[in-house]
C-alpha cells in the first residue's frame, strides 16, 4: 500500500475511543501499519457476506461462530462510526 508523496502528510481523522475527543489524526502514510493483511482478508469476509449473504446459504446458525463473531464486530464498529460521525456533524 503506497500512497504519493504528495499526499504522504495529509492526515485522516479516524474514530478512536481511547482518546478524549473522540477521534484520532494519523497521517495516510502511517495507515498502512495499522492494516495487516489477516485485517485485510477478515473485512473482505465481512463485506462478501453484507453483500452476498452467508456462505453456506442456511443463515447464520450453520456459519462457525468466529465468522458470526466477525460480523457481529464489524457491524458494532460501523454503527459506533456512524453515531460518532453524526454527532460531530458528518463531514467536514
Amino acid at each position: 500500500m503506497d500512497y504519493s508523496p504528495e499526499y504522504a502528510d495529509m492526515q485522516e481523522t479516524i474514530c478512536w475511543p481511547e482518546n478524549k475527543t473522540g477521534y484520532r489524526r494519523i497521517k495516510r502514510r502511517d495507515i498502512q501499519s495499522y492494516i495487516t493483511d489477516d485485517f485485510l482478508t477478515v473485512f473482505q469476509t465481512y463485506g462478501r457476506i453484507k453483500n452476498y449473504g452467508w456462505p453456506q446459504g442456511c443463515g447464520y446458525l450453520a456459519e462457525p461462530r468466529t465468522l458470526f463473531d466477525i460480523v457481529e464486530l464489524f457491524d458494532r464498529e460501523k454503527t459506533a462510526y456512524l453515531r460518532w460521525k453524526k454527532d460531530n456533524g458528518g463531514n467536514k
